[in-house]
């Protein structure tokens, strides 16, 4: 199994921790890690380069691309990181703004459509689910169906060799538990969610292609759909 792993800080505390119990647990074929913000992209521009011309002219594509790739590669993509205000950190944020090229409502790669995705998070005792629910939403629009989620209140402090033996010790059975369902990982069914989504932005695409006249240049976007098949010009 291929994995790549997103993590969301380069502190080596609670979240580093359970994201290791876990690969542990796995023990993937092969690894690719980011860590960011070292690894992250510096936040968009607004420049609409990657969409009116190419993903490629994007201002910190050297950033983004080694780790598009990455997940593009991988069987099982995970994203591991803290809870920073209720919500996911922003140099996080700033990584799925630069995805937004490949959404459904833009040029898709079909190599998405089958993949399992895992979010871990963890915060000293605030709810996880609205922090997780940025990184979820993006997944799903890249075409991710299958995203698993696991979140930890830490509650007796930030420092993991801080937290007791027993609670520690609790946290480790739940994320080996969790990681126990994808020793034998299988393709992803497409799900009703991303099977509406994908028709929604084929229906906007090929409206698109009817109202644009016959001999004017494509843009990108139509131009991808064309190409995979999934708009026919007539």
């Amino acid at each position: 199994m291929k994995c790549v792993v997103v993590n969301g800080t380069e502190q080596k505390g609670c979240t580093y921790n359970l994201k290791e119990i876990f690969l542990d647990e796995l023990k993937p074929r092969q690894l690719t890690e980011f860590y960011l913000p070292k690894d992250a992209p510096n936040y968009c521009t607004g420049c609409k380069l990657c969409f009116v011309k190419s993903e490629t002219l994007c201002p910190h594509y050297q950033k983004v691309e080694p780790i598009w790739q990455a997940m593009l590669e991988a069987d099982l993509i995970i994203f591991a990181y803290p809870v920073y205000v209720l919500r996911a950190p922003g140099h996080v944020k700033s990584l799925l703004d630069h995805l937004g090229v490949h959404w459904f409502a833009h040029r898709p790669d079909p190599r998405m459509f089958n993949k399992t995705a895992v979010i871990i998070t963890q915060s000293i005792g605030a709810p996880n689910k609205e922090a997780q629910k940025d990184v979820k939403t993006c997944l799903n629009w890249l075409g991710v169906s299958r995203v698993k989620k696991i979140g930890f209140g830490m509650m007796e402090g930030v420092i993991w060799n801080e937290i007791s033996e027993a609670r520690r010790a609790k946290f480790e059975r739940k994320i080996r538990k969790f990681a126990r369902q994808f020793h034998d990982l299988t393709p992803a069914n497409r799900s009703l969610k991303t099977k509406f989504i994908f028709q929604m932005c084929k229906m906007m695409q090929t409206l698109l292609s009817k109202k644009t006249p016959e001999g004017q240049e494509l843009s990108p976007d139509l131009q991808h759909w064309i190409d995979n098949g999934w708009v026919v010009r007539k």
